[in-house]
């Protein structure tokens, strides 16, 4: 840590993370734009489309456990290697497609490549002190963010000088990530071989992991509930149109990532994870129930702070005691399973915040994540009991 207290930039091993991830991430935000586009020229309807977006997500949800697991095996850097190689492909299979078919091959090894984040924050829990875990959590999840925002903007513009541009650039994205990985990644995990993982029925029903795995789901089922409904519920409230909506979720997206450089390592430092947990809970239910209040801008502005950056908290909290629950011999399974849960969150949650926006009223879905996160506060402090200054969490706990 730095002398004012900010969480240094992570050197050597940690910045090679922390660029895959963010330059995976470019690689994926690229296409979005431009993919349902490019489906369309072989004759897709809106509604195989929204298959080919949701195959994406399947593939992750079936092997991000699998990527963990098989990490925990065989160590972090051939599988981070092979995923990579699996992003290429995929990606230059997309922009060379000749039939639709081609399209969901591609983009389900994709999704299945795009599941490694798990392994990266498994790689991050290898080479961070206990004390400095959520810290680099963070960064990754910084580093995923701004990839995100950059992605599509990027891939915008490639799409104005030929249709299968984006996904060529990405291809060469996930090359160049792959090769600085091939030099300069080493392995982080401390032993090839460990014993047996846990299965899903462990992991979700035994702790130490269980309740860290359900809080992850309730928090991520309600803050993709906001991000389902925002665009339109700032049109209705707002008078928003597509220009306001994209500059909010721009400013989201900041914040949340100079949250998680700039806040995660302080604010764990000083009330150690559980307690920074909760405090990311706590705000991050308020910046809902603020802007699920906002009847103009000034209140709709000074709700994404909380927003962001509680959610970005809870992110990083969540991950690094996840890690520390799984312990050296199965972090990564253990991270694999708690992407699978946010995956499924990410299908749940846009159903229930829909439904609550059309049968009850534009801000339900809002209140109603406030209300989640606020029972997932008091959920944690009755069921982790944090300990005050406290900075990591035994596998007893």
């Amino acid at each position: 840590m730095s002398a004012s207290g900010r969480p240094a930039l992570p050197r050597g091993p940690l910045a090679i993370l922390f660029a895959a991830v963010f330059v995976d991430m470019v690689g994926f935000g690229l296409v979005l734009p431009v993919l349902p586009l490019w489906a369309e020229e072989f004759g897709a309807s809106p509604t195989v489309i929204g298959l080919l977006a949701a195959s994406y997500a399947v593939a992750q949800f079936a092997m991000a456990p699998v990527w963990g697991r098989l990490s925990d095996r065989f160590g972090r850097r051939p599988i981070l290697l092979v995923a990579l190689a699996g992003s290429a492909i995929a990606a230059l299979a997309i922009g060379a497609a000749w039939a639709l078919w081609v399209l969901f091959v591609a983009r389900i090894l994709h999704g299945a490549a795009g599941a490694s984040y798990a392994v990266a924050q498994a790689a991050i829990a290898d080479l961070a002190a206990p004390e400095e875990r959520a810290k680099y959590m963070g960064l990754i999840g910084a580093a995923f963010g701004l990839g995100f925002i950059a992605g599509p903007a990027i891939g915008a513009a490639a799409a104005t000088v030929d249709a299968r541009l984006p996904f060529f650039i990405a291809a060469g994205l996930a090359a160049a990530n792959l090769l600085a990985a091939w030099l300069r990644l080493p392995e982080t995990r401390a032993g090839a071989v460990g014993r047996p993982r846990p299965d899903w029925r462990r992991a979700l029903t035994r702790r130490p992991a269980a309740p860290l795995l359900w809080l992850g789901f309730v928090s991520t089922f309600a803050f993709v509930g906001m991000e389902t409904t925002f665009a339109i519920f700032t049109e209705r409230r707002l008078d928003f149109g597509q220009t306001e909506v994209f500059i909010a979720f721009v400013a989201i997206g900041l914040l949340t990532a100079v949250g998680q450089v700039t806040v995660v390592g302080p604010v764990v430092a000083r009330l150690g994870e559980e307690r920074a947990l909760i405090a990311g809970l706590v705000t991050t239910g308020a910046g809902l129930v603020l802007l699920g209040m906002a009847q103009g801008v000034p209140l709709l502005a000074f709700s994404l702070a909380p927003l962001a950056i509680g959610s970005g908290l809870v992110l990083a909290t969540l991950s690094s005691l996840l890690a520390a629950a799984g312990g050296a011999a199965a972090a990564g399974a253990i991270l694999g399973v708690s992407a699978a849960v946010s995956g499924a969150a990410r299908i749940g949650g846009p159903i229930a915040a829909g439904s609550l926006f059309e049968v009850i009223s534009p801000a339900a879905p809002l209140l109603f994540g406030g209300a989640l996160y606020g029972i997932a506060a008091i959920a944690t402090v009755l069921i982790l009991r944090p300990a005050p200054r406290r900075a990591d969490v035994p596998a007893e706990t």
